[in-house]
C-alpha cells in the first residue's frame, strides 16, 4: 500500500510539473538564451512542444499501468522524434559547433532516461517507472534551469551545476 502511495505522489507532482511546463512553453517568444539560428531554435522549440505532450501522456499511461504506451512514448522521446526528422546536415553542424558540451551532456543524459524508462516498462514494474519518469523529468528542470532561464524564468535563481544530489 505504501509503494501504491508513493507512486500516486510521484505521478500527482509530476502532472503538476508537466503542466507548469507546457505552460511555460506555450508562453509568448522570448530570446533564447542559446545561440541558434531562428530555424534551429523553431525546429529545437517544437521537439520541446512534443515532449512536454509526451511527458503528460507518459502520466496517465503509468497511473492506468499502460506499459505499451509508456515504451512507445519513452522511445519516440529518446529519438528525438522532431529533430530527427526536420534537421539538413547544415543544421546539425550548426547544432555541433554552438551548443555548449554541458547541454549535449545533459542532452545525451535526457535521451538515456527515456530509454531506461521504456525498459522499466518492459518489465512492467511500476515503481520504477515513477523513479525514471522523475528522473526523465528532473533532467528536463536541469536543462531548462542552465539554459532557458529567459523561457523559463522560475528557474533565474537557480544554478544547476554547483546543486547536486
Amino acid at each position: 500500500m505504501f509503494k501504491c502511495k508513493q507512486i500516486i505522489l510521484t505521478v500527482l507532482g509530476t502532472m503538476f510539473l508537466g503542466s507548469t511546463t507546457a505552460h511555460a512553453q506555450a508562453s509568448s517568444a522570448s530570446p533564447n538564451d542559446l545561440q541558434l539560428s531562428q530555424e534551429v531554435r523553431g525546429i529545437l522549440q517544437a521537439e520541446m512542444r512534443e515532449i512536454a505532450v509526451a511527458v503528460q501522456a507518459l502520466v496517465l499511461s503509468l497511473a492506468s499501468g499502460d506499459w505499451e504506451s509508456i515504451e512507445t512514448i519513452s522511445e519516440n522521446i529518446r529519438a528525438s522524434y522532431v529533430m530527427e526528422k526536420n534537421l539538413t546536415d547544415s543544421q546539425r553542424h550548426e547544432l555541433e559547433d554552438r551548443l555548449p558540451e554541458y547541454f549535449k551532456r545533459l542532452d545525451a543524459e535526457f535521451h538515456a532516461r527515456a530509454e531506461k524508462l521504456g525498459l522499466a516498462a518492459t518489465r512492467q514494474d511500476p515503481e520504477a517507472v515513477a523513479f525514471q519518469y522523475y528522473r526523465l523529468v528532473e533532467s528536463c528542470a536541469t536543462c531548462h534551469s542552465a539554459f532557458a532561464k529567459t523561457r523559463f524564468p522560475g528557474f533565474s535563481s537557480t544554478s544547476p551545476e554547483k546543486h547536486r544530489h
